[in-house]
């Protein structure tokens, strides 16, 4: 199906007025643009299954962070090494 939309300036924002059928269930889209064509795709909310953050555990050592080894000396801004 293919229509057309009214375009919106409105002072440095575009909008297009969707057609009743074209309109989103959702508060926010994705967009992209290929070519001529801009391409908007709704944003749908992530539901975790109830519990999921409780079970996890950061105090398991599975989680500690490895050792990172020294750091190196960072360079200044003039590009000389720091003494």
């Amino acid at each position: 199906m293919m229509k057309t939309a009214a375009i919106q300036n409105i002072n440095a924002v575009q909008t297009v007025v969707l057609p009743r059928e074209f309109r989103f269930e959702v508060n926010t889209v994705m967009i992209r643009k290929e070519g001529e064509a801009v391409i908007l795709e709704p944003v749908k909310a992530a539901h975790w299954p109830p519990g999921f953050f409780e079970s996890i555990r950061i105090d398991d050592p599975a989680f500690a962070r490895p050792d990172q080894g020294l750091m190196p000396q960072a360079p200044t801004f003039d590009g000389q090494d720091a003494a």
